[in-house]
């Protein structure tokens, strides 16, 4: 745990809220000067622990070079009268104008302006969230839009639309596969209910979108996982239940499938890499464990 003196340039601003809480940004450190950070506070569902978060996230960030992790800078325990626990970390930083542009214009729906999208507070901090695991359902709307809402924040980007602006997806299958690999076999957690996605370069102004970096997040609902059958079945709970980042096993899509075969012989690689020999049939049987539980985990199911 740590404590330092934070102060606010400007007026905190609300990026984002989930389960576990809200998160805010502007942010400055006199320990971190010209450091971007975000500032999640424990304000969301209970039964989710930011202590926890802190704690894999720091371990992550130690032992991860496939993606970019935040970097972890300070668990605040609350005391007194303060009304709930916090979490600072690095802020990633959304993706540049062009990216937010190209989003706007070909996907906002019929009757939308781009422009009302790009102008709008609400949608400057665009992080997309890459969603290889599915591909969008295709509506009464000509376009193929499931809704009117639109926003930028945390935009869902599905792989046919991936495929529309030719983006990386097998460099991105591969990059998962290493992280979850690593999160599973290294730090013998299981993932459950990080995030993927693009958001600017650390040390670089922000790119076109196939330039973007790729960084994982949000670690709060990760426990531990032992090296046995039940271990291996809390991994495919866990890679089931979470949104679809990775490519699925089991679809009828032939470019679908490619790409889990890509995921998931990089996933295998890297784990065995982390273990010792003797151990490697497990990596072998978590990749099997999930396609044989296709349909058998959701987030509506307990098992």
């Amino acid at each position: 745990m740590d404590s330092l003196p934070v102060e606010a340039t400007k007026p905190l601003r609300r990026i984002g809220a989930g389960h576990c809480g809200s998160v805010w940004a502007a942010l400055t450190s006199n320990k971190y000067p010209g450091l971007p950070i975000a500032l999640k506070r424990e304000d969301g569902s209970p039964g989710r622990s930011l202590r926890n978060e802190f704690t894999i996230q720091s371990q992550v960030y130690q032992g991860l070079g496939s993606v970019l992790v935040p970097s972890p800078l300070a668990f605040i325990e609350k005391s007194g009268f303060e009304p709930c626990n916090a979490m600072m970390s690095e802020l990633i930083r959304p993706v540049s104008d062009a990216c937010r542009q190209v989003l706007a214009e070909k996907y906002c729906p019929q009757g939308m302006l781009p422009s009302q999208i790009l102008n709008s507070p609400e949608n400057e901090h665009c992080l997309v969230r890459i969603y290889l695991g599915r591909r969008r359902v295709v509506s009464s709307d000509k376009k193929g839009h499931i809704s009117r809402f639109f926003s930028l924040r945390n935009f869902p980007l599905h792989m046919d639309q991936m495929e529309e602006l030719s983006l990386p997806c097998d460099v991105w299958a591969k990059a998962m596969g290493a992280t979850l690999a690593t999160i599973h076999w290294k730090l013998r957690v299981d993932g459950a209910d990080i995030e993927f996605v693009l958001g600017a370069h650390r040390h670089t102004a922000a790119n076109p979108l196939d330039e973007s970096a790729l960084w994982v997040l949000d670690f709060d609902c990760c426990k531990p996982t032992t090296a046995d059958s039940d271990g291996l079945t809390a991994i495919a709970r866990a890679f089931w239940r979470n949104d679809p980042y990775y490519p699925r096993p089991g679809t009828l899509n032939e470019k679908d499938r490619q790409l889990w075969r890509i995921f998931a012989e990089e996933y295998k690689k890297i784990g065995k890499e982390l273990l010792e020999a003797d151990l490697h049939n497990l990596v072998d049987e978590a990749v099997s464990r999930i396609e044989e539980t296709r349909g058998k985990f959701s987030s509506s199911t307990m098992i």
